[in-house]
C-alpha cells in the first residue's frame, strides 16, 4: 500500500512540474470544466465491502474520480513498475503481492504474514474444525495487516494495542464500548517514545483519557489548547494558546475543573515537584543527593499507573495511588513479575462475574466462568495449546487438572 502511495505523490509532483511553463497553474471552480477523465473501475462503484480504495487523482487540481479496484486471494497483481503512469488495483485487505522472484513485478494476491493475519487465520481455522475457545475472540487487523487499535475479553474489559500487538496504556469496561476505541492518543505517545527512546514526562507529552483517547484540554510547555479527543487536532485552530495559569471555564470551552490554572493531577505534581528538586540538585552539582528520591509512575491520563513502588515493596494501586494488595518485597518472584491487570480490571467490570487474581495483582492462569474454566495470558485472554491448536476448557469441579505454561 505504501509503494502505491509514494507512487501517486510522485506522479501529481510529475503533473505540477510539467506545468511550471504556464503562467498560471492555480486550481479554481472552472479548472475541471473541460477535464476528461477515465470511467472509475466498476467494481469499485458497486456496494461491495471493501470494493475499493477511492484515492486523490493523480492529476492537476484532482479533477477526477480515482479508485484502485481491490483484487481478491488468486488474482494477478504488481509490485509495482515506475514504467506504470497509473495503478487501476491493489491487493485487497489481508492480501499482499506475492512474486515469484526479485526480478518480477507481477505476482498473484495472497494472504499477509503478518503476526496479526496468522492470528486471524489460526482462528478461521480452528472456527472450521469446531476448537474455538468459549472466550476467544477473532484479532482485529488494520488494512496493512498489523493490529487493530484495541482488542477485548467478553464481559471484562477491551484494552488498546500497538501495532505490533502489545498492550499499551487505555482499557474500557466491555460492557459500555457502544462504539469503538480510537486510542489515539495512546499509540500516538508510544509511537514518540519508540522514535526518541524513552518513555516522556508529564510535560512532555499529550495527556490520554483513561480509553486511552485525546484529553480535550491540553498543555504542553506551559501553554495550553482544546483538541479532539479522536485525532487530537485542535478544536478551535484559530485562538491563540492560553498560559497554563490563566486556564479557566471562559478562555478555554473544553476545561472542566472549577479552580483556574488547575491542570496537573496529584500523581503528576508529585512527579513534577520531584523532578525540579532534582533538577536543581544537578544544577548544583549534588548528585550524591538525587539517590533519595523516588518519582511516582504517573500513567497517561495523570492517574497512579498499577504497580507502584518503594526502595523495598511493590504493591498495585487504583487511580487515585490508593493500594489494592499488599505490599511485597521486591526479592520476592511474585514482585518481579507484577503487572496488577487483573486487580485493576475488576474495578472496570461493573458485573458480578469478575476474574480471578493472585496475591501480586495478576490474573491467575486459570479463570472460570459459569462453570467452564480456561487457561489465559497475563492479560487476561484464552490461550490455545500450540500444539493441538485446542483451547482446552475443562468443568469448574475439574479445574485442577487444567495444565496452564
Amino acid at each position: 500500500m505504501d509503494y502505491f502511495k509514494v507512487l501517486l505523490i510522485i506522479s501529481c509532483l510529475f503533473c505540477l512540474i510539467s506545468g511550471l511553463g504556464d503562467e498560471d497553474i492555480t486550481c479554481r471552480a472552472t479548472s475541471c470544466k473541460n477535464a476528461v477523465c477515465d470511467p472509475v473501475n466498476s467494481k469499485c462503484s458497486t456496494s461491495i465491502t471493501n470494493s475499493g480504495v477511492y484515492m486523490l487523482s493523480p492529476d492537476i487540481c484532482n479533477c477526477c474520480e480515482y479508485c484502485l479496484q481491490n483484487l481478491a486471494q488468486g488474482d494477478t497483481c504488481s509490485v509495482g513498475d515506475p514504467s506504470q503512469n497509473k495503478f487501476t488495483s491493489i491487493c485487497g485487505p489481508g492480501l499482499a503481492c506475492l512474486v515469484s522472484s526479485e526480478s518480477s513485478s507481477d505476482g498473484t494476491c495472497q494472504p499477509m504474514s503478518t503476526s496479526c493475519a496468522k492470528e486471524q487465520q489460526s482462528y478461521d481455522i480452528r472456527r472450521k474444525n469446531g476448537y474455538l475457545g468459549t472466550m476467544e475472540t477473532r484479532a482485529l487487523c488494520d488494512e496493512d495487516g498489523f493490529y487493530g487499535k484495541y482488542k477485548c475479553i467478553p464481559g471484562q474489559s477491551c484494552y488498546c494495542l500497538h501495532s505490533n500487538g502489545s498492550r499499551i496504556f487505555g482499557e474500557k469496561n466491555y460492557n459500555t464500548l457502544n462504539d469503538y476505541m480510537s486510542c489515539a492518543c495512546s499509540r500516538a505517545y508510544y509511537d514518540a517514545v519508540d522514535t526518541i527512546g524513552r518513555e516522556l514526562y508529564p510535560h512532555e507529552h499529550f495527556k490520554c483519557n483513561s480509553d486511552g483517547s485525546f484529553a480535550s484540554l491540553q498543555c504542553i510547555n506551559e501553554e495550553c489548547l482544546c483538541v479532539d479527543s479522536q485525532d487530537g487536532a485542535p478544536t478551535y485552530p484559530d485562538d491563540a494558546l492560553v498560559k497554563i495559569d490563566e486556564i479557566n471555564k471562559e478562555t478555554l470551552p473544553c476545561y472542566t475543573s472549577t479552580k483556574q490554572g488547575q491542570y496537573y493531577t496529584k500523581c503528576e505534581k508529585e512527579f513534577l515537584n520531584i523532578y525540579k528538586e532534582v533538577q536543581e540538585l544537578k544544577r548544583k552539582n549534588s548528585y550524591n543527593l538525587i539517590l533519595g528520591y523516588k518519582y511516582p509512575k504517573c500513567d497517561l491520563d495523570g492517574s497512579y499507573q498499577a504497580v507502584q513502588e518503594n526502595f523495598t515493596h511493590k504493591y498495585c494501586v487504583d487511580k487515585e495511588g490508593n493500594m489494592l494488595t499488599s505490599p511485597i518485597l521486591k526479592t520476592n518472584s511474585l514482585a518481579a513479575a507484577m503487572d496488577c491487570k487483573c486487580v485493576r480490571a475488576t474495578l472496570l467490570i461493573s458485573t458480578a462475574e469478575k476474574p480471578s487474581c493472585q496475591e501480586n495483582g495478576n490474573y491467575e492462569q486459570v479463570q472460570c466462568r459459569r462453570g467452564v474454566c480456561r487457561c489465559v495470558d497475563s492479560d487476561g485472554n484464552q490461550k490455545c495449546s500450540s500444539t493441538t491448536k485446542l483451547c482446552e476448557e475443562m468443568d469448574e469441579k475439574e479445574s485442577t487438572k487444567l495444565t496452564c505454561s
